[in-house]
């Protein structure tokens, strides 16, 4: 049954090229648990009960109804997909999912099977890449279309970006696999490493942290006792002196000479607050003092930074530049990709995209 509906869906959403999808959807619960979600300045019902578990992206939503059934909403329209419930794996652009050996992909306007005999344990998901371990003991890649072998035996660890896929091999390489390129980056195993756009951040064994960036090798720090995070383009890490740093586009900044107080990174976006409780930014290479305090909360989605500031009106920053959300106090809020839910009180709620605000009551 999953396999006809599943060319049934390929016919459909060719069909949808002249027809387009929504974008940044907002499901929700309301007061009385039913299952909404909002989508092009529309408010749509979709169960009549509350909805515990689903998945979103920047055109879809797929979600496990109260029968447990898996259902897919896409371009204004719910389609089930099947009546068991399969492991599922989303990003902004991708919605991969697994029966058995079998596997799943919405990609674009196009829901097909990519997969026939993948090993049945998880697979590495991105917003472009899809890698598997298959029932030949190979380790297999999806991208644009086609799929091609990386390894002639299977691996088991990995990391993944949006767009690059960082691996150990059977001698203990660590390769990276970046824009449909195959790359050797270190000859030895290290003792951490973590996918970026186009890069691999790792701690070589005696300790060293090295970025290879555009096919560069760059070495940012000899002790990594502080560790390191990675997203997208960014690395932050601590340097010899305990100094805060992040790396970005093959060059280093220096943002504290100390730890900061918090700090949170996701996708392209940092922020962190300094001793005196400043609330800083980093992006695309600047720093910008948000506030001259660090809000209590903080959401950070699809390069866009949301919080509430000293008067609790919201607050966002995207592409630079900051902008008011909400004239009104917010007693709470959420935010799914560039979608921000939020309460003015217990029965009027708004969605603001992009700086276009709409009322649920």
């Amino acid at each position: 049954m999953t396999n006809r509906k599943t060319l049934y869906l390929v016919l459909f959403f060719s069909a949808l090229l002249v027809k387009g999808f929504g974008q940044f959807l907002y499901p929700f619960n309301d007061n009385f648990n039913r299952f909404y979600v909002f989508d092009e300045g529309v408010f749509e019902q979709l169960e009549f009960q509350p909805v515990d578990e689903y998945f979103v992206g920047n055109a879809y939503l797929a979600y496990f109804d109260p029968r447990g059934r898996f259902q897919l909403y896409f371009g204004g329209e719910k389609h089930e997909l099947s009546l068991n419930r399969p492991n599922v794996y989303s990003t902004d652009h991708f919605l991969a999912y697994q029966f058995g050996s079998q596997i799943f992909l919405l990609e674009g306007n196009k829901l097909h099977q990519i997969e026939s005999w993948a090993l049945q344990e998880d697979l590495w998901v991105s917003d472009s890449i899809v890698a598997y371990n298959d029932v030949y003991n190979r380790f297999n890649v999806y991208q644009t279309d086609s799929a091609q072998t990386l390894e002639s035996w299977n691996i088991y660890t990995a990391s993944i970006s949006n767009n690059s896929l960082a691996y150990l091999d059977i001698n203990k390489q660590l390769k990276l696999f970046s824009r449909g390129q195959q790359y050797i980056v270190w000859p030895t195993q290290p003792t951490a490493f973590t996918a970026g756009q186009n890069l691999v951040a790792f701690q070589t064994g005696i300790g060293d942290l090295q970025v290879w960036y555009e096919d560069e090798l760059y070495t940012l720090t000899y002790n990594t006792n502080g560790g390191f995070d990675v997203s997208d383009e960014l690395v932050t890490f601590y340097d010899d002196l305990g100094g805060f740093n992040v790396f970005y586009q093959g060059v280093s900044y220096p943002l504290l000479a100390y730890r900061p107080l918090s700090y949170e990174l996701k996708e392209n976006q940092l922020v962190w607050s300094d001793r005196n409780g400043f609330f800083f930014t980093f992006y695309k290479g600047e720093i910008t003092r948000l506030e001259s305090y660090m809000p209590d909360e903080i959401t950070i989605d699809n390069n866009l930074i949301v919080y509430q500031d000293i008067n609790g009106r919201l607050k966002g920053f995207s592409q630079g530049e900051k902008y008011s959300i909400s004239s009104r106090i917010a007693t709470d809020f959420d935010q799914i990709n560039q979608a921000v839910l939020y309460r003015e009180n217990r029965f009027r709620w708004h969605i603001n995209i992009q700086g276009e605000d709409y009322t649920f009551e």
